[in-house]
C-alpha cells in the first residue's frame, strides 16, 4: 500500500500520508505520444489539487500543494517528486495540442489503483481533472468475495516554476 500512496502524492497530490522515497512508479507510452508532448509541459511545476468528490473521505485528502519536475530523455518521460524523491516514468494514454492524458493502474496486494489524469496547458499554466479509484477485494462473514471501491476526483492547477526538465 506504500507505493500506492507515493504515487498518489506524485501524481495526484491527493494524499496527506507519508511516503517513502525509494519506491518508483512507471508509467508507459508510444513514441509518437511522447513526441507530440508540447515542450512547455517540460519543466517545474507547482501543481495545486483540490478534491471535488469521494466516496471515501478518510481515504483521501481535501487538497493537496506539490512539485512536479517533467523532462525528456529520449523516449522517456520523467516525473520527479523533489519533496518526496521519488521518480516516475509516463507514459502516455492521449495527446492532443495542449490536452495530455495518462492513466496509470497499480496492484498493491489485494487493492488495484487506477489513476487517470486530464491536463490543458495554457502558457506557463495548466488546469486538469484527476480521478482516482481503489478497488480492493474482500470477503464477508460468509466468506462471500466482494469489491471496496473508494474513488476520488480532484481539480487540478498548476503554475511553472521553472524551464528546466527541457530535454
Amino acid at each position: 500500500m506504500k507505493k500506492v500512496i507515493i504515487l498518489f502524492i506524485i501524481i495526484l497530490l491527493a494524499s496527506s500520508i507519508t511516503v517513502s522515497a525509494q519506491d518508483n512508479y512507471v508509467l508507459k507510452a508510444g513514441i509518437s505520444m511522447i513526441n507530440a508532448v508540447p515542450k512547455q509541459f517540460f519543466g517545474t511545476w507547482s501543481v495545486q489539487s483540490t478534491q471535488i468528490s469521494t466516496n471515501s473521505p478518510k481515504t483521501f485528502s481535501k487538497s493537496s500543494l506539490d512539485l512536479w519536475n517533467l523532462r525528456r530523455s529520449g523516449n522517456v518521460i520523467e516525473l520527479r517528486n523533489p519533496v518526496t524523491a521519488a521518480v516516475a516514468e509516463i507514459y502516455l494514454e492521449d495527446v492532443t495540442d495542449s490536452e495530455i492524458t495518462f492513466t496509470h493502474y497499480e496492484k498493491e496486494g489485494y487493492t488495484n489503483v487506477k489513476d487517470t489524469v486530464r491536463i490543458k496547458l495554457s502558457g506557463n499554466t495548466f488546469t486538469g481533472v484527476n480521478e482516482l479509484t481503489l478497488t480492493t477485494v474482500r470477503y464477508d462473514e460468509y466468506r462471500k468475495k466482494y469489491e471496496d471501491i473508494k474513488t476520488a476526483v480532484y481539480e487540478l492547477k498548476g503554475s511553472k516554476v521553472s524551464e528546466t526538465g527541457l530535454y
